[in-house]
């Protein structure tokens, strides 16, 4: 499976449900600071050891930072910046470093103008410069780009370039070599769903032209780099509102940060319940590990794993599959290598034996039993009409049928049954049952009952039984005197039922 849950195999007390929280990946841990547990903000910090699966709550020493959530990280070498926030009551502004190896928090000196408080922002490292942007106050939300030189340990507000995005929170901003993504976020009006890229070398803002199927707006979903790909995940565009419900999401997105292709990849098996502001991190090349946030209901602390390779293995097979099945439609009815010909309703149809008596068991008696079809290559069908003989062909090689309707399935029912073909027999059956109405219920009956597609015939049976009234005005009823043994079978249905009721 691409998605699965990893929280059951982890040892030791994981910390308490929460979002808004941060999560980062220094070396081979992860580190959870802080959230919002749905009463109070918080500032306990834990680690898990992803090799040995193992939760474990340090005692920190130092200027330890005040609770919090909707902060903002970043890490540099062994350490982990923290930036912001908001405690509950007020909207931080204070800058605080975590260092991993000695488990010491402090609380730097800084130059420069520092940047108003906020929450729901980013700060994003490039290089020795921290890139902080947006944010809201709990009056405004903004779009200046603050930067903090970390060898001078100074804040700096850069002339910027280009068209600046609209101010916005809870946006996400990911590092692509020396350039920052910025997607979604809400402006405090409505929930945003542009792309613009940020060049830390020239300073400049761009709107890049993209293609494919983009999210729609999102805020408090995550944004991470594998590869050359931005992995989109969860967040929330206001489903639900009108209803006074939060809704989130839990659908994945992927861009192609080259090709600016964005791609949204099938319903995924297991995929996690619905969130927003929850953490996603990057752990090796090929996993992304999302941890707590908010569904809607309640508050988080499950561990949820995506492993990119699998995806990527799926998708691969996937395209595989359909090219493989686009290749075999080439071939239905051509002529060009065929084996055989099939002359129904003087008609030719044009196949290859290996591809049907691979498919079907009774195409390989047909090919190997020593009777005369073995030898001929124009071999007579009676008893079906050309149409439906070529859907089956069409079945045989693809695995489907195109425009499968109705008609054509009620066509294809009997050469399922007399081919054995009970996959193709199924698909027919439930296609039918969803066209079942008071003037085709019989005659749908008489053919499940002739074809033995029992499914069928049960629900039509059942449906006579519960309409009965109503299918006996209708014409077809009377064919039923033609299977006197099927008639008998209604009857005794219908008097059970009455006796019943």
């Amino acid at each position: 499976m691409a998605w699965y849950n990893l929280s059951s195999n982890l040892k030791n007390h994981p910390p308490s449900d929460r979002a808004a929280h941060s999560c980062d990946k220094v070396g081979s841990n992860l580190y959870i600071f802080g959230g919002w547990n749905g009463k109070q903000a918080l500032n306990d910090l834990y680690i898990l050891d992803i090799g040995n699966l193992l939760w474990s709550q340090p005692e920190a020493e130092g200027n330890i930072p005040a609770c919090r959530n909707n902060h903002t990280t970043a890490v540099v070498s062994e350490s982990i910046y923290f930036h912001g926030g908001h405690d509950g009551l007020d909207w931080l502004d204070d800058l605080y470093v975590f260092n991993t190896t000695t488990y010491t928090w402090a609380k730097p000196k800084l130059s420069g103008n520092r940047p108003s408080g906020r929450a729901c922002h980013t700060m994003s490292r490039v290089g020795r410069k921290l890139y902080m942007f947006g944010g809201y106050d709990g009056e405004r939300c903004f779009n200046d780009m603050d930067v903090l030189d970390l060898d001078t340990i100074s804040w700096i507000q850069p002339d910027v370039g280009g068209q600046s995005p609209m101010a916005r929170n809870a946006h996400t901003m990911t590092v692509v070599g020396t350039k920052l993504f910025l997607f979604g976020g809400h402006s405090g009006n409505k929930h945003l769903k542009d792309l613009h890229i940020f060049d830390t070398e020239t300073l400049e803002w761009t709107e890049p032209t993209i293609t494919g199927s983009p999210p729609k707006g999102l805020r408090g979903h995550t944004a991470s780099l594998i590869g050359n790909k931005m992995y989109l995940f969860g967040g929330y565009d206001g489903r639900g509102k009108s209803e006074k419900k939060i809704i989130p999401s839990n659908d994945l997105y992927v861009l192609n940060t080259n090709t600016m292709k964005w791609s949204h990849p099938s319903e995924i098996e297991k995929s996690p319940v619905g969130r927003q502001r929850h953490t996603a991190c990057v752990i090796g090349t090929k996993q992304l590990f999302i941890f707590g946030g908010f569904d809607g209901c309640k508050w988080l602390n499950d561990i949820c794993v995506l492993d990119i390779g699998k995806m990527e293995v799926n998708e691969i097979t996937q395209e595989a599959t359909s090219s493989l099945i686009e290749n075999m439609r080439k071939i239905i009815n051509q002529e060009t290598f065929s084996d055989v010909i099939f002359q129904v309703e003087e008609k030719e149809i044009y196949a290859h034996k290996a591809i049907l008596v691979a498919q079907c068991e009774h195409f390989k008696a047909m090919f190997t039993s020593g009777m005369k079809e073995t030898t001929q290559t124009t071999i007579e069908i009676k008893d079906w009409s050309y149409s439906s003989y070529l859907h089956m062909i069409e079945y045989l090689y693809t695995g489907c049928i195109e425009d499968f309707n109705p008609t054509v399935a009620l066509e294809v029912l009997g050469l399922a049954d007399a081919y054995g073909l009970e996959n193709l027999k199924s698909l027919c059956e439930n296609t039918l049952i969803h066209s079942v109405d008071n003037d085709n219920v019989v005659a749908l009956l008489i053919d499940g009952h002739r074809y033995s597609a029992l499914e069928l015939k049960k629900f039509c049976m059942n449906y006579i039984i519960k309409n009965f009234k109503d299918v006996e005005a209708t014409k077809g009823f009377e064919n039923l005197e033609s299977v006197p043994s099927l008639l008998m079978e209604v009857t005794k249905n219908i008097a059970s039922h009455s006796h019943s009721m």
